[in-house]
């Protein structure tokens, strides 16, 4: 029996005899503790088990010995998501850890694996959020990675000082500037708050995507938004990015959440009356935070070497 399996056993035994059995994590990443969740983060509105674990032997990992693999199934729900069309498998970042601040300059990296989420039309869009940044309260994300039909926006029309230029037709995966869109009420001409599109779901199913973001959270024109991805630039945004009424609340910035956010499943459930959502399953790895990007690409970082996050 391998040296963990025992260790395992042993103190399970141990614990059974006083009447509590727990669930141990190897460092292998073999299996996970249901408690068991990033540094600082906590499930939200996410009660369902498969909803978040570490990945297991066999399933994707970019680097180290272990990703997040994130399971949203037709039905689950949790809180205030049960009463209204939404769901969710998904962590959100402690208050108390939060390392953005308004008008500062900070960057993110993580690395992306789409297992099972399909690019769609309208009629089956699940509004499906990858990433989002917000304050706290039930407002607006500041800014959300999110995946749109196919077809939909008007890019070759779109503002240049909103929107960048450039991508293709099936890139659905976008960046939306929820806040300031909603304040400001940005309609077709500014493409609703969507300012660039990062890649398609279909095309990178299966394979890791690396992305990296600089950003500064400014309520003012001094902000900007820059994402790249794979090492490309797929969005360069200058301009505010919250609404003054969510800047005049305090300096922290938005927490961080990830995970399969299914943000609108109206439309689905009404033109697939009786019918089960399908199952999203994604995985993410390396999600970093820091003040260079040299603190948080993870293609720059498996180059020179540096130690993976786990």
């Amino acid at each position: 029996m391998p040296r963990f399996a025992l260790i395992a056993l042993i103190t399970s035994l141990a614990l059974a005899a006083c009447g509590s059995t727990i669930t141990i994590t190897l460092p292998d990443g073999a299996r996970s503790s249901k408690s068991a969740l990033p540094a600082g983060y906590a499930k939200l509105l996410s009660p369902a088990e498969h909803a978040f674990r570490f990945s297991a032997d066999g399933e994707p990992v970019r680097r180290g010995g272990r990703s997040e693999r994130f399971e949203l199934r037709d039905g689950d729900c949790g809180g205030g998501d049960c009463g209204n069309p939404w769901a969710r498998a998904e962590i959100r970042e402690e208050a108390d850890t939060v390392k953005a601040r308004l008008g500062q300059d900070i960057w993110y990296g993580w690395s992306f694996h789409n297992a099972t989420i399909a690019s769609g039309t309208r009629d089956a869009s699940l509004g499906t959020v990858l990433g989002q940044w917000k304050l706290d309260g039930a407002t607006p994300a500041v800014f959300r990675i999110v995946q749109t039909p196919l077809g939909s926006g008007d890019w070759s029309k779109c503002d240049p000082r909103v929107c960048t230029p450039g991508g293709a037709a099936n890139e659905d995966v976008v960046v939306h500037l929820d806040d300031i869109s909603t304040a400001r009420n940005w309609g077709p001409a500014k493409n609703s708050g969507n300012i660039c599109r990062l890649f398609s779901l279909d095309a990178q199913r299966g394979r890791w995507v690396d992305i990296v973001v600089n950003t500064n959270f400014s309520p003012d024109d001094n902000g900007y938004l820059r994402v790249w991805v794979n090492g490309q630039l797929k969005c360069n945004y200058y301009g505010p990015l919250i609404s003054d009424a969510k800047a005049r609340k305090g300096d922290v910035g938005p927490s961080h959440r990830r995970g399969i956010f299914a943000s609108s499943t109206r439309r689905f459930t009404e033109t697939r009356p009786g019918a089960p959502r399908p199952t999203l399953i994604a995985f993410y790895d390396e999600f970093l935070v820091g003040e260079t990007r040299g603190d948080v690409d993870t293609a720059a970082r498996e180059k020179s070497s540096a130690r993976p996050k786990d």
